[in-house]
């Protein structure tokens, strides 16, 4: 629809697309990032969407990069910005790392959008873990990366004679009695036991209580949680989205 802004985020595991009206986000879809027909499946997927005015790319897979950004220009017409640290932000700009991801960037800016006038911690819950914070006044402070969830299942599954590959979901109680049930108790409480440390850590250090953002795909299971302040699977797009907004 006129007026809208495409956001797509081009993660290890899938390529999110979703539009802006200007208010609320439309439906998030989907195409498997190590899919052998991923641009392909990206501009069907573009070509039954509605027409956007503004578009961003956000990637942290550089060699599908390009091919999504002129699938962006030839179905959209437009020419999409292209998240990086040396784009317009609202971060101070000495102070973001050179080696710093894209969706990590757009997770800061987001944090610092809602929240200006307080440190903030993101913890994005995807195939990697990461935590970010920036401060009151822009600056980026620092990230920690280490396997996400289904990583960490994935590789119990792969160098564990008898345990099973699962499906994650809430544990009813930390003590499992079951193969199952251990499995997810160990790896959700396992993760927001990380939170909190890391949350502890960057509190003792910049001497200031932080706000706490969850996103990604598996920050569902920390919403509502006593360390999360907001949980917004769509937090790494809104980033984008107001990094295409200042670029433009």
């Amino acid at each position: 629809m006129a007026g809208s802004i495409l956001a797509v985020d081009i993660g290890n595991t899938n390529i999110v697309m979703s539009l802006h009206d200007g208010q609320n986000w439309g439906e998030a879809l989907r195409v498997k990032t190590k899919s052998k027909k991923a641009v392909t499946e990206v501009c069907s997927v573009l070509s039954s969407m509605d027409k956007w005015s503004k578009a961003v790319v956000s990637s942290v897979v550089p060699n599908l990069t390009g091919s999504v950004i002129e699938a962006v220009k030839t179905i959209g017409g437009v020419s999409p910005v292209v998240v990086g640290k040396d784009i317009e932000t609202g971060l101070n700009k000495e102070s973001i790392p050179a080696e710093i991801g894209a969706d990590i960037l757009c997770n800061l800016i987001a944090a610092h959008k809602l929240y200006p006038d307080e440190y903030v911690t993101v913890a994005d819950f995807g195939t990697a873990f990461t935590t970010e914070t920036v401060s009151p006044s822009g600056d980026v402070l620092g990230v920690t990366i280490g396997p996400g969830m289904m990583t960490s299942v994935k590789a119990l599954f792969e160098n564990t004679a008898q345990l099973p590959e699962i499906r994650l979901d809430i544990p009813n109680t930390v003590m499992g009695r079951d193969t199952v049930a251990s499995i997810r108790a160990g790896v959700i409480y396992g993760f927001i036991g990380q939170l909190k440390e890391i949350v502890d850590k960057v509190e003792a250090e910049v001497g200031h209580k932080v706000i706490v953002i969850a996103t990604g795909g598996f920050s569902k299971y920390l919403e509502g949680h006593i360390y999360v302040n907001r949980a917004d699977v769509k937090h790494t797009l809104e980033g984008a989205r107001i990094a295409c907004i200042l670029n433009s």
